[in-house]
């Protein structure tokens, strides 16, 4: 602990140690930074965006080709953690994408397979430098593929070889303890009150708050999740809305079957978002039940007051709507169940900008639900960013604010 006149002085400060923060905390450290990471919990835990055992990730990323020089690196980041830990952090399943072949109303999964084709094909971040593989085929082919998945006649249906599940809990937990083990200093259980700009007047100086004391840098990064409203500037509370998403894992009747070797993530939206389902393969050390999830982005919440109980209501309610008419071989068995939490920007694209009251302040990471697989890359290119005081190797500037 410190108190307001022994003040500690970092060359950055990373609020939030989830995805992003936990990825930026090891990056600018490797770059040379002082790096101070605080969390108001023990990373990984399940009370923000990034936990539930895994994460789904697509080389193909059809909500747009901003997004695909990140993914790609992430890809590879990956492999190099595996490579120095020893761990297995990504799964390449394969990914399957179904999805309506009417026209709807609905702007974000709306035609999900075409825009992803069209994004892979004009790619040049595939495996060897070009497009990306994605498969359009039919029903009829994904029964004879996948006789578990209950598509209809009517839907359309693409496959990315390189698809998979990144452990999400695991990649978070090695990235915090590499970066501790090259001068990082990781505070947890510290909840962050304030970060402004630094009362003394000190040009580029920010001053962060906690419940333990105070502390100075020359750059932080706010990658707080839902916690970033309330630790930023009026004009990005007002734009940023969080929401409660429910996860469940149910029982299979056969395991193998639906194990990363033989079943692919599913992304499966409707005609509308509550139509919406997504489906994770079983990891070899995960829970032995299949994750399924849906997404709503109607009702606000508040990560401190949000109810984190999910009832058997709710768990009947989506087994009976949401996974019986679409799967086979799926009991209503609900071996357990997580909220998790969206961050969620206006156009459900990513807000990775510097904070209208400093420059010496960034805000990253509300991600809209669809960050993780991006985090590795998104966190390595904004650390070069402040640790070289120069623009990244990989495009941010499609991720500033819009509003």
């Amino acid at each position: 602990m410190n108190d307001a006149g022994d003040e500690l002085h970092y060359d950055l400060i990373v609020v939030g140690l989830g995805a992003m923060g936990a990825a930026l905390t090891l990056h600018a450290q490797t770059l040379g930074q002082h790096v101070l990471g605080i969390d108001r919990y023990e990373p990984p835990h399940n009370f923000g965006s990034s936990h539930a055992e895994t994460r789904m990730s697509r080389l193909a990323v059809g909500e747009g080709e901003q997004y695909l020089p990140f993914v790609a690196r992430s890809h590879e980041i990956w492999r190099e953690l595996e490579a120095d830990t020893g761990e297995r952090l990504f799964h390449e399943s394969g990914g399957c994408i179904i999805t309506k072949q009417a026209v709807t109303d609905e702007a974000r999964w709306n035609d999900f397979v075409s825009a992803t084709a069209g994004v892979a094909a004009q790619a040049t971040t595939g495996p060897d430098g070009g497009p990306i593989t994605f498969e359009q085929i039919s029903p009829d082919e994904l029964r004879r593929r996948q006789p578990a998945i209950r598509v209809r006649d009517d839907d359309r249906v693409g496959l990315e070889p390189t698809g998979g599940i990144v452990m999400c809990e695991r990649a978070i937990e090695i990235q915090l303890r590499l970066a501790a083990e090259v001068g990082a200093e990781i505070h947890t259980n510290e909840t962050v009150t304030s970060v402004e700009p630094h009362p003394s007047g000190d040009e580029g100086q920010v001053q962060v708050v906690t419940d333990r004391g105070r502390y100075a840098a020359d750059h932080v990064v706010l990658a707080a999740g839902p916690w970033i409203p309330e630790l930023s500037n009026t004009a990005d509370r007002e734009q940023l809305t969080v929401t409660r998403q429910v996860v469940y894992w149910f029982e299979v009747d056969d395991v193998d079957a639906f194990s990363v070797e033989r079943f692919p993530t599913v992304i499966w939206p409707g005609h509308s978002i509550e139509d919406y389902i997504g489906v994770f393969p079983i990891p070899p050390d995960g829970t032995k039940a299949l994750k399924v999830l849906g997404e709503q982005f109607s009702h606000e919440t508040d990560p401190d007051v949000v109810d984190r109980n999910v009832t058997q209501a709710e768990i009947d309610e989506f087994y009976r709507t949401m996974v019986a008419p679409r799967l086979h071989g799926v009991t209503s068995n609900c071996v357990k169940a997580e909220v998790c939490l969206y961050t969620n920007t206006p156009d459900d694209h990513f807000l990775i900008d510097t904070d209208p009251r400093s420059e010496s302040i960034t805000i990253m990471s509300p991600c809209s639900g669809h960050g993780f697989k991006h985090s590795a890359a998104l966190a390595e290119a904004v650390a070069q960013e402040i640790a070289l005081g120069r623009a990244s190797d990989l495009d941010l500037s499609p991720f500033r604010r819009r509003w």
